[in-house]
């Protein structure tokens, strides 16, 4: 009977042993784990035949496109270093061939995203997180007919130019169905006067918190006078103009939305973050399946070079990151990590990052 006692009592400190000796072991595996690279980037260009030009043409505003993609950031393709890129965009390419679908021929190209990643580093670009949510389009328009909502025919050509520039700079635009429901909680006057009591509820029915609002006045000579405003939970901007083309009267609302857009959701990718490391404390890791679900968390985000494991202390695990280059950028880069959570208290501490794995 006391022997039986006697090894109970042994498993009860055994166990965290051989769970210590585990991740020991796993530790001593994974040592110099490197970031698994995610898949190559694929552009379909659409072209009038293969020559040597067009081949120049397409690979350009491929690289362009993805860079665009990746940056959210115009004023990106003005750096020397992304100019020179595009000037050789061929050279860019991991991979280039051809298709033919229905009669027409597309130029594909393949992008590693580590070029891309590469490139944005050294021009002190910025670069999308995965949690960047989506802005919902509400227009309305002052003509001849008075004001009403902008959901006609005639708007269409603008909302599909918005919706085209957006969708090139990884933003999701949105708009209102303008439907029997939203006409209970609004009318054109109340988006006139920025009601945002109403506004805010009609917007409610489809979960979006990042509101662009434009007021469109038609004038007699054919041009317009165009007010946005852009609200979140956070900000609230406007800007005006009066312009003749269509692009000059949508161009200050995307100026608008994406430098806001950039400020909350992305991050610098700089040639210092790159090698700058920074210490993580993971609380909680108490398995083997533990460590596992989470260095292939880390593994998962963009931008880190390195995930290194450097120590087990109890059920914390220490691990050294490259890439991040600070805890603001990696605390927007984990968002989309449900099951690890973020410790206020020891932010700003000579600790470093501290955080909690949530196990199943």
């Amino acid at each position: 009977m006391k022997k039986l006692n006697r090894r109970k009592g042994y498993s009860k400190w055994l166990r965290p042993l051989s769970v210590m000796l585990l991740l020991t072991i796993a530790l001593a595996a994974t040592a110099s784990m490197a970031i698994a690279q995610p898949a190559e980037v694929v552009v379909r260009i659409e072209v009038a035949d293969r020559t040597d030009a067009t081949i120049a043409s397409a690979a350009r505003e491929a690289l362009q496109q993805t860079l665009l993609l990746r940056s959210g950031d115009r004023d990106l393709l003005t750096h020397a270093t992304i100019s020179a890129a595009l000037s050789n965009a061929l050279s860019q390419l991991s991979l280039y061939q051809f298709e033919q679908t229905e009669g027409r021929t597309r130029f594909v190209a393949h992008i590693d995203p580590e070029v891309i990643d590469n490139l944005i580093r050294e021009s002190n670009g910025t670069m999308w997180t995965a949690s960047r949510p989506p802005v919902l389009l509400w227009l309305v328009v002052d003509d001849i007919g008075g004001r009403r909502f902008g959901n006609t025919d005639i708007e269409q050509p603008l909302w599909s130019a918005m919706s085209e520039t957006f969708d090139s700079l990884g933003v999701d635009l949105r708009r209102p169905l303008y439907d029997l429901s939203d006409t209970l909680l609004l009318s054109p006057q109340t988006l006139w006067n920025a009601e945002f009591g109403p506004i805010l509820e009609a917007a409610e029915r489809y979960g979006m918190t990042h509101l662009l609002i434009g007021k469109l006045i038609r004038l007699s000579s054919g041009g317009t006078i165009a007010e946005w405003r852009y609200r979140d939970t956070t900000t609230e901007q406007s800007v005006s103009v009066q312009a003749v083309s269509k692009k000059a009267v949508i161009e200050p609302a995307i100026a608008l939305v994406m430098a806001e857009m950039r400020r909350q959701y992305a991050v610098a990718l700089t040639q210092q973050s790159a090698q700058e490391v920074l210490r993580v404390r993971i609380r909680n890791v108490i398995s083997r399946e533990d460590y596992r679900a989470v260095t292939e968390a880390m593994n998962s985000l963009p931008t880190l070079d390195r995930v290194r494991p450097v120590a087990v202390e109890g059920d914390t695990l220490t691990l050294e990151l490259t890439g991040a280059g600070d805890a603001e950028t990696l605390s927007r880069l984990m968002t989309p990590l449900a099951r690890l959570t973020w410790i206020e208290d020891d932010l700003g501490t000579d600790k470093g990052v501290v955080l909690r794995w949530e196990s199943l």
